[in-house]
């Protein structure tokens, strides 16, 4: 696996002993003293066998513009990932030394400014779809390390906490903020038992399933948060880390989430072909996957243009949707209203791409009428992405009052909007500022403190 040094370093386009004269000179420039500038240092730095000097440290961070009090906090070599930001993501390698490193760069994403273009597209995205699946279905995965073993109680324990946060996702009185802060700390002693216990293949594998889990969990709440970008990253971190642990189940859920994102920022043959990997990862996942699939593929054939074939998939999805409600049991997993609004949502963005105005609205009054329906157990986290999903639909069939109602009874309903999902919310209106609704609504999300 590529040291993260390495990475910035060849970045730079910078030799060993280019880059040892950079540090010496840092080094020097800010009031450390003088080093020796050997390429051997950096040669043993990026091997592992040494660790680089704390004033050392402080001269590369100087470099790379990482702040050196992050240098303290996060230690060597985890301070270098708020440096490489994307490079790790964008290695083809699949195993299990490759999974903890990208694991490691994820628990920074929080602190890391990360630009909003997608990590993965076109062939990129192929290769490394192939090898994932690859990787999943082949058995005996799990890493194997010496140290103080990770024992069977404490992952079970960590097994039943991320149990439970993962039942805040059918309904929840937790705010999503609050969420994403208890999912973050999970994934990151997670990350931390990886990269320092010793493990036998069986725990390795546990320990993957398990950095697998938390960093969907991030990524699901970071997508409710408004946070594209951030969920994105955090996604294909969990794929590295199911696929390390031989786990196509949770390979297929992390392709069908990015297949989201790239519905909303890519390209739509590539979220086809997101969807496709994930259901030849997987092919015997349950009807509730099945319509999540069906309605995402639709989306990206009516983007395309293909307006009968993605009649065909909507059917399927619908169909698919009734069968889950047929066979679920009561609070496993999303509930029927959940799978009832996506797929209304579905329905009317695929009939706005197609030119449907009014097949639109229908749908689209459909879910304004479910998300009005208060519920004792809480509400979806996704309320505010509904909520959006509507307020883009009024807004792209012209009607501006209606759209600022729907701004008004998100923040009503939620109590606050997440800053980065209410600054999405405000750039959507701010062509229709003159409107004195608008204008209204959008002072809302000021006095709620969202934006």
């Amino acid at each position: 696996m590529v040291h993260p040094l390495m990475l910035l370093r060849t970045g730079m386009g910078l030799s060993h002993p280019e880059y040892a004269r950079l540090v010496a000179d840092r080094h020097a420039g800010l009031g450390h003293g003088r080093m020796a500038a050997r390429r051997e240092k950096v040669s043993r730095w990026e091997s592992g066998r040494i660790v680089p000097e704390y004033t050392a440290q402080l001269a590369m961070a100087d470099i790379h513009d990482v702040p050196a009090e992050e240098v303290g906090r996060l230690g060597w070599p985890h301070w270098l990932y708020l440096a490489v930001g994307d490079g790790l993501l964008r290695e083809e390698y699949c195993g299990g030394d490759g999974a903890v490193a990208v694991l490691r760069g994820s628990v920074h994403l929080a602190e890391a400014a990360s630009p909003p273009e997608l990590v993965l597209q076109g062939s990129a995205l192929a290769t490394q779809l192939t090898a994932a699946i690859v990787r999943a279905n082949a058995p005996g995965h799990g890493q194997v390390r010496d140290g103080p073993p990770a024992t069977v109680e404490r992952l079970d324990w960590l097994s039943a906490r991320i149990a439970v946060l993962e039942q805040q996702f059918t309904r929840t009185q937790v705010p999503p903020a609050a969420l994403y802060a208890a999912a973050v700390a999970e994934h990151r002693l997670v990350v931390r038992l990886l990269a320092t216990l010793g493990n036998d293949r069986s725990a390795g594998r546990r320990l993957f399933l398990l950095g697998a889990r938390t960093g969907l969990l991030c990524a699901w709440v970071s997508n409710t948060l408004g946070e594209q970008a951030r969920a994105e990253r955090q996604t294909l971190a969990a794929m590295r880390a199911a696929a390390a642990a031989g786990d196509p189940v949770l390979v297929s859920e992390a392709m069908l989430l990015l297949a989201l994102r790239h519905l909303d920022a890519g390209d739509p043959g590539d979220a086809r072909l997101l969807v496709r990997a994930a259901r030849t990862a997987d092919p015997n996942r349950p009807a509730d996957f099945a319509a999540a699939s069906h309605a995402a593929e639709a989306l990206a054939l009516a983007r395309a243009g293909e307006a009968a074939r993605a009649a065909r998939s909507l059917d399927r999805a619908a169909e698919a949707a009734v069968a889950h409600a047929d066979a679920a049991e009561p609070g496993a997993g999303p509930d029927a209203d959940t799978h009832r609004l996506m797929l209304f949502l579905a329905r009317a963005r695929v009939a706005l791409d197609l030119g449907r105005p009014q097949e639109a609205r229908r749908y689209v009054d459909v879910v304004s009428r479910i998300l009005a329906v208060p519920r004792a157990n809480g509400m979806s986290p996704h309320t505010g992405l509904f909520f959006l999903g509507v307020l883009d639909a009024h807004l792209a069939l012209g009607e501006v009052d209606r759209a600022a109602a729907v701004v008004e009874q998100a923040v009503a309903i939620t109590g606050a909007l997440p800053p980065a999902l209410a600054l999405r919310y405000r750039e959507r209106v701010t062509p229709f500022l003159h409107e004195p609704l608008v204008r209204r609504a959008a002072d809302r999300l000021t006095e709620a403190g969202a934006v």
